[in-house]
C-alpha cells in the first residue's frame, strides 16, 4: 500500500495520503532479538497519589532519584501534568531536582486529560498548555514525547487519527507502554496503612508489590515469546508515588535478578515494535503486546489482579 500519513486540511478532518511501508492493519512488527532490556518511565510528575503522614512531594522525588542513581540508571523520562504546579507552586521544585539529576521530562498533558472522554480539540489544547512549562524546565532539550493519560489514545477512529496528525505536526513521539503492573494501585493503601500504623498490612503491601512486578515480567515475556520468539525492549510505566519511592530500590533488584539491563526510552523505542509510536504519520498498529496478540488471534496469558485486595487494606 505504501507509506501512509495523515494530513489535516481543516482542523476537524484528516485525509489519508499514501506514498512505502505502513504500521497496523495487518502489518507485523519485526523486532530485533537481543538481551532483555527495559526503560523505566515515571508518570504524573510532580505529584501522584495521596501522601502518608509526614511525607512530602520533594521527599518522594528525592527517594526515587537516589534509587535510580544507585542503580546507575540511564536518563529516565518523567511525564508532567502542569496543573499540579499551578495548584501547588512549591511542587515546581520537584521538576527542578528531576532535571538537576540529569533526567528528562515529557508531556502527560496539563490536567491528565483522558482523550476518550473529551473532544480532540480539548485534548490538544490541554497538551499544548503543558508546553511552556516543559520548555522552561528542559531549556532547549528534547521534551517532545507524549504519554497518553490512562493510555487512552482515543475511543473513535476520528480521535485516534486526528491526534496522530496533531502529534506529527508538532514533532511529537508517543511514549508507548509495554510493561506495567499497575504500581499506582499500591500508593493509596500505603497512605491509609501508614495513617493507621499497621505494620503487618504494610509488609503485605511490600510483598504483593514485588510479587506483582515479578509476575508481570513473566506475563510480558510470555507474550513477546509467542509473538516474536524473543524479548523486545520493554517500556515500563511507573508513577511518582510515595509507595513507589519506598519500594524502588527493591523493585530495581527484581528486574536485575531477572536479567534485565536498563536503557533509555529512546533506545527502547528504536525497536520496530514501536515504529508507529515514534512516527505518528504512520497508520496506528497495535501499541501494546495485548493488542498485538489480539491482532494475531492469540490468547493473552492470565495475570493476577490485586485491585480488590488492595481496595480492602487498612479500611
Amino acid at each position: 500500500m505504501g507509506l501512509c500519513r495523515w494530513v489535516r486540511p481543516e482542523w476537524t478532518m484528516a485525509v489519508l495520503v499514501c506514498g512505502s511501508s505502513v504500521c497496523g492493519f495487518g502489518a507485523v512488527a519485526v523486532t530485533t532479538a537481543g538481551a532483555q532490556q527495559v526503560a523505566f518511565t515515571f508518570d504524573d510528575l510532580p505529584a501522584h497519589g495521596p501522601l502518608p503522614p509526614g511525607e512530602t512531594r520533594m521527599a518522594v522525588a528525592e527517594k526515587v532519584l537516589k534509587a535510580l542513581k544507585k542503580a546507575h540508571m540511564p536518563p529516565v523520562y518523567g511525564f508532567v501534568n502542569g496543573v499540579a504546579v499551578e495548584e501547588h507552586p512549591e511542587t515546581a521544585a520537584v521538576l527542578a531536582v528531576w532535571r538537576a539529576a540529569g533526567d528528562p521530562l515529557g508531556n502527560h498533558t496539563w490536567s491528565h486529560m483522558n482523550l476518550n472522554q473529551h473532544s480532540l480539540e480539548q485534548f490538544e489544547e490541554d497538551a499544548q498548555k503543558n508546553e511552556a512549562l516543559l520548555e522552561l524546565q528542559m531549556k532547549g532539550m528534547d521534551w517532545k514525547w507524549l504519554r497518553y493519560p490512562f493510555l487512552a489514545e482515543g475511543d473513535t477512529a476520528a480521535k485516534k487519527m486526528g491526534d496522530r496528525v496533531f502529534l506529527a505536526e508538532h514533532g511529537y513521539r508517543i511514549a508507548a507502554v509495554t510493561m506495567s503492573f499497575a504500581d499506582y494501585e499500591w500508593n493509596e493503601p500505603y497512605a491509609r496503612c501508614e495513617t493507621k500504623h499497621d505494620g503487618k498490612a504494610i509488609r503485605w503491601l511490600e510483598r504483593s508489590y514485588l510479587r506483582a512486578a515479578d509476575e508481570d515480567i513473566g506475563y510480558r515475556r510470555a507474550m513477546a515469546e509467542k509473538l516474536y520468539g524473543h524479548d523486545i525492549p520493554y517500556v515500563l510505566l511507573m508513577h511518582i508515588g510515595a509507595f513507589d519511592a519506598r519500594m524502588l530500590p527493591r523493585l530495581l533488584k527484581v528486574y536485575q535478578a531477572r536479567g534485565f539491563t536498563f536503557v533509555t526510552l529512546e533506545e527502547a523505542e528504536k525497536d520496530s515494535f514501536y515504529k508507529c509510536d515514534v512516527d505518528p504519520k504512520l497508520l496506528p498498529g497495535a501499541d501494546t503486546l495485548e493488542g498485538a496478540m489480539a491482532e494475531k488471534g492469540l490468547e493473552v496469558p492470565k495475570k493476577k489482579d490485586y485491585s480488590a485486595e488492595l481496595d480492602k487494606v487498612c479500611k
